[in-house]
């Protein structure tokens, strides 16, 4: 598989490398909901860092928001921090973004650690 899950305490960290594709891209998303106490998760971290072809159209993004607009009735905290430097990834994204669901706040950071400091700053506003 071309992505490893890993539970943090108070969050979820996802990172891909290699060739990623819409149904593994999918499948990532199904972990995260997966995960014990998904009700408790305040952020998810998605790091492409390492992504040499990113082979994902714009259909299995709206798909995964689709999924995450389902979700939001569980946990409705969640932040999302994408981190990468791929412009193909950005524009994917952003592309997805236009669609303007209702879906997790995300941004994206071009490194691991400003993913992290946001996130910090986002739960300490936030109270959690």
């Amino acid at each position: 598989m071309p992505y490893l899950t890993l539970r943090e305490s108070h969050g979820i960290y996802q990172k891909f490398w290699g060739r990623v594709a819409s149904p593994e891209l999918f499948e990532s998303l199904n972990a995260i909901l997966d995960a014990p106490s998904f009700d408790s998760v305040h952020y998810v971290i998605k790091d492409y860092l390492d992504v040499e072809l990113f082979d994902v159209g714009v259909k299995t993004l709206l798909e995964g928001m689709a999924l995450a607009m389902r979700s939001k009735r569980i946990n409705r905290h969640i932040v999302v921090a994408i981190v990468t430097t791929n412009p193909e990834i950005i524009d994917t994204g952003n592309a997805a973004l236009s669609y303007r669901l209702d879906t997790y706040p995300r941004e994206v950071f071009s490194r691991l650690d400003e993913a992290r400091t946001w996130i910090a700053h986002v739960s300490q506003t936030q109270g959690a």
